[in-house]
């Protein structure tokens, strides 16, 4: 590489990554600290009213009450913004791989309120999915800053999501890894150098408010494991993962089937009463309280479930009543629109599961030190499971835990249940509500596929890159790069593009003007881009 390369790339490369990643980090690590801090107050005040109201039938009455007046209000929001409705990290998702449009202001706002909302009524939604999203607003935001190149924005709001991540879950590797295995599912130096200095940014941020309040930094998961499975326990996470497998196939094929029993039979009932059905059924849950069940333990985000379950605060007859509720509460609430993140609820279903297999082992010989450790493994393959994202699950267990114990079994049962579902081709979690928000944005549209042919100019965002270093627009190929006479293919997105090279992209796209634009600003302007254009041979839509 010449010199005036490593000039290039540390002017067009590493100097933005750096000023946007840290700026864009500062900002996600505070607004998403407090965010967090406040959603966490809310759910206390809101267990402590709804434990007040089981022994008391008018207060109880009132509450229902509250939840349907709730439900009204987050449909008015969501009028206001409709991005904030279903999942955060899939909605984040689509917006960082093109698949999606938001507004960046009105979501961050909507996204804060409307979650604060969910989590005050109860539902079994967590805080991790709408600060991933809100990490994007924010990123959004940073990019109409003065001196941020347009073709800048999604490497941004990618740096915004991963520190909404880290922040909002304690596990900064894990933020990296997500722009990496999850939303990209792809490595190049770019992607991941913005990941890394918005997450180091963003949670240092973090950190230093901690510090300001006098509060001090635990683990996600504060648990205690006192004992370490030896070779002839092996038989326990191969079960595991067997189970894990089945239950994560079923999972995922309910969330789907939800979707589409709302998309289609429900397709006319309008979202106000999908949401009131939802708050109302919440309210009720939280309200009943008989014998050792309390329904507060089956609403909410579920972290704090999960260490009582690692602690085995509970028998196998509650386990069982709070996996089916949960299981069911999860999906519709999702399903309905209503805003919130399946992250942690997702791992407090495969923590349930863990605990009730975990009696079944103590029952059959285990060891009961053992029982923590079943739980917390059973959350994290299922994890890797439902998103089909297993680095991102085995870190994650090591960084919400702060412990390397058992890490060999760990990765047993999250190969074995990823290894299964990719048999049975399950589809990833995220990808399947990903595909009903694209659905829904696109409805009455017809994409077109279409063959370009543009010229790299002087000053261009692509010049000196490689062709995976760029995130073009969505469904765009680079199937050929011409420099002069030599004509190259490039399946591995591996050359580098420098100004004059002739570059043959093949797009399918609902907006085409919009995919144009977008490819103007990555390879400079084409003053006569239209007349080089050529149609696609047909293919199967």
């Amino acid at each position: 590489m010449k010199r005036t390369d490593y000039k290039s790339y540390f002017k067009n490369v590493i100097v933005p990554v750096f000023v946007y990643g840290a700026f864009t980090g500062l900002l996600v690590g505070t607004v998403v600290y407090f965010f967090k801090w406040i959603a966490e107050h809310l759910t206390e005040w809101s267990k402590e009213i709804y434990r007040y109201a089981q022994t008391r039938p008018w207060i109880a009455v009132a509450v229902v009450a509250g939840a349907a007046a709730l439900a009204f209000v987050a449909y008015f929001l969501q009028k206001w913004a409709p991005e904030t409705a279903g999942g955060g990290i899939p909605r984040a998702e689509g917006v960082l791989r093109g698949l999606l449009t938001f507004r960046w202001l009105r979501t961050g706002i909507a996204v804060i309120v409307n979650s604060w909302i969910s989590f005050f009524a109860g539902l079994p939604l967590g805080s991790e999915g709408p600060s991933v999203l809100l990490g994007t607003a924010i990123g959004g935001g940073t990019c109409k800053l003065p001196l941020s190149h347009n073709s800048w924005d999604r490497y941004i709001m990618t740096g915004g999501a991963c520190a909404g991540f880290a922040v909002a879950t304690s596990a900064p590797v894990t933020g990296i890894l997500f722009a990496l295995e999850e939303t990209h599912k792809r490595f190049t130096p770019m992607i991941f150098l913005m990941a890394m200095s918005s997450v180091l940014f963003g949670v240092t941020a973090s950190n230093l408010w901690t510090l300001a309040l006098g509060e001090h930094s635990v683990p996600l998961f504060n648990v205690t494991f006192t004992q370490a499975f030896a070779l002839k326990e092996i038989w326990i996470p191969l079960l595991l993962g067997l189970a894990v497998a089945g239950v994560a196939i079923g999972y995922n094929h309910l969330v789907f089937w939800i979707g589409k029993f709302y998309d289609t039979k429900l397709a006319r009932v309008p979202q106000w009463a999908r949401l009131l059905i939802v708050f109302v059924l919440t309210a009720v849950i939280g309200l009943l309280a008989f014998g050792d069940f309390d329904g507060t333990d089956a609403l909410f985000g579920g972290g704090g479930l999960i260490v009582r379950l690692a602690n085995a605060d509970f028998s196998w007859k509650i386990i069982f009543v709070l996996l089916v509720i949960r299981f069911f509460m999860i999906a519709f609430s999702t399903g309905s629109g209503a805003t919130g993140g399946v992250f942690i609820p997702m791992l407090s279903i495969g923590a349930l599961l863990g605990a009730l297999l975990g009696n079944a082992f103590v029952a059959m010989g285990m060891d009961s030190g053992l029982f923590p450790t079943v739980v917390m493994l059973t959350m994290s393959s299922f994890m890797g499971a439902t998103t089909r994202a297993p680095l991102t699950a085995l870190v994650f267990m090591v960084e919400s835990t702060q412990s390397f114990s058992n890490l060999f079994y760990v990765a047993i049962t999250v190969f074995l249940s990823y290894f299964l579902c990719e048999i049975f081709k399950t589809e990833p979690l995220y990808d399947v509500l990903l595909e009903r928000m694209i659905h829904k944005q696109n409805k009455g549209k017809e994409p077109v596929i279409v063959r370009l042919v543009y010229t790299v100019q002087q000053g261009a965002f692509a010049v000196g890159k490689a062709v995976r270093d760029v995130l073009w627009p969505a469904n765009t190929k680079v199937s050929e790069i011409a420099a002069g006479d030599v004509t190259r293919m490039d399946d591995d997105g591996e050359k580098k593009m420098y100004v004059g090279d002739v570059i043959t992209i093949i797009t399918q796209t609902y907006d085409r003007a919009a995919t144009e634009k977008e490819l103007s600003e990555i390879l400079g302007a084409q003053p006569s881009a239209s007349e080089n254009e050529s149609a696609a041979p047909p293919t199967e839509q």
